[in-house]
């Protein structure tokens, strides 16, 4: 497993020796919108579900509907359908934002949330994108990834795809991109910047495409707002002389 992200980025099929090839997902978006409402205060709500609509045909895609559906949905643990996500989501929304008694009316808040699938070879890589405004100073963004063994629905995190040595260095490249990329040298650089130096480290939210491996951090994770969403991508071959060392 270590190699298999090289190998996987090098186009070489993961499951090339197995005799049964596993069951691809169809993706159909679902759509959601609907405005609640509550003491003269109101959400809309906008969903973008990218549903696998062919789960029902392998226990891989089934187990990674219901990741996806918990993961979209912000449900933990949850089990169960589609219909009954978005109601147990919409239900928690107007408890949480619009309940009886809240205070003045008049306040107008917004939940946007849409997702995608893709496949490259033997994995599902599962994108969350959400938007919107909750209260506060300003409103929030972010991006969260997924990927998963279609093989048997297993959610990948880096110690599945790197050595301890490989996670060791790569916590130095992804802080040697930022400085390049900010173009700034020194932990005081960063600072200027917005960075929170201490921070900086790799992530979980990666999503692993042709392109290689990108690794996403949302406002606050390791910087502050205005510094915005910040994106560090490793190519095939930084990948390959990362695993060789």
């Amino acid at each position: 497993m270590k190699n298999r992200l090289v190998l996987l980025l090098g186009s070489c099929l993961l499951l090339g020796a197995c005799t049964k090839h596993p069951v691809l997902p169809k993706f159909e978006t679902c759509a959601i919108d609907t405005l609640l409402q509550g003491d003269g205060n109101s959400c809309r709500v906008e969903y973008r579900f990218a549903s696998i609509s062919n789960a029902g045909k392998s226990p891989a895609l089934e187990t990674i509907e219901q990741a996806n559906l918990g993961y979209f949905f912000q449900l933990e643990a949850f089990t169960g359908t589609l219909g009954q996500a978005v109601q147990t989501s919409l239900t928690d929304i107007q408890t949480n934002y619009l309940p009886v008694g809240m205070g003045p009316s008049g306040r107008e808040y917004e939940v946007s949330v849409e997702s995608e699938g893709s496949v490259i070879d033997s994995l599902i890589g599962y994108v969350i994108t959400r938007a919107g405004y909750t209260g506060g100073a300003h409103g929030m963004y972010g991006t969260e990834c997924h990927t998963y063994s279609l093989r048997d629905g297993f959610e990948l995190s880096l110690a599945d795809l790197f050595s301890e040595a490989a996670l060791q260095r790569l916590d130095e490249v992804i802080r040697e991109k930022i400085a390049a990329q900010y173009q700034a040298s020194t932990d005081d650089e960063l600072s200027e910047a917005g960075f929170f130096p201490e921070y900086i480290a790799p992530t979980e939210n990666f999503l692993i495409s042709e392109s290689g491996i990108t690794f996403y951090y949302n406002p606050y994770d390791i910087g502050c707002y205005a510094l915005g969403a910040v994106e560090v991508t490793l190519t095939p071959e930084e990948l390959a002389q990362l695993c060789a060392e």
